[in-house]
């Protein structure tokens, strides 16, 4: 008796809240052309030979206006090794909102930032990889 009832205040509660979501978010990758197309920059400079200081700077406008956070996150290939690490972001007076970290050079194919957009039980991400953007030779 207790597992139908169980089953019927489950099947209730979706029925009520059929919007119920349990951690989804929309996720689409951005290219180098993509990001000059919503304003995003990233910048790098040399911290001695093993490490790179890496910025991303951005409008939140368009697509971005409803921006949340910037979070980093380390993978080896498939496995995740560090996700959902919101990135501290700087205000602008120009509006412009931007964000760094220091990294071993070794580990920026594995880096991903992501800028998510919307408000909860409806956020959506821009994921850049973050050796898509750094040409290692080209630093200084």
């Amino acid at each position: 008796m207790k597992a139908i009832l169980s089953v019927s205040v489950l099947a209730l509660i979706l029925v009520i809240n059929p919007n119920l979501c349990f951690g989804s978010m929309d996720i689409a990758p951005v290219s180098r052309a993509r990001a000059k197309e919503l304003g995003m920059q990233i910048r790098t400079k040399s911290n001695g030979p093993k490490e790179i200081w890496v910025e991303l700077e951005f409008k939140p406008i368009g697509v971005l206006k409803d921006f949340d956070h910037v979070s980093l996150e380390i993978r080896e290939g498939d496995e995740l090794l560090l996700g959902y690490a919101p990135l501290k972001e700087k205000r602008s007076k120009t509006g412009s909102v931007s964000v760094g970290f220091l990294a071993a050079r070794s580990y920026l194919d594995k880096l991903t930032l992501s800028i998510v957009v919307g408000r909860p039980m409806d956020f959506a991400a821009y994921e850049i990889r973050v050796k898509d953007f750094v040409e290692q030779e080209r630093i200084r």
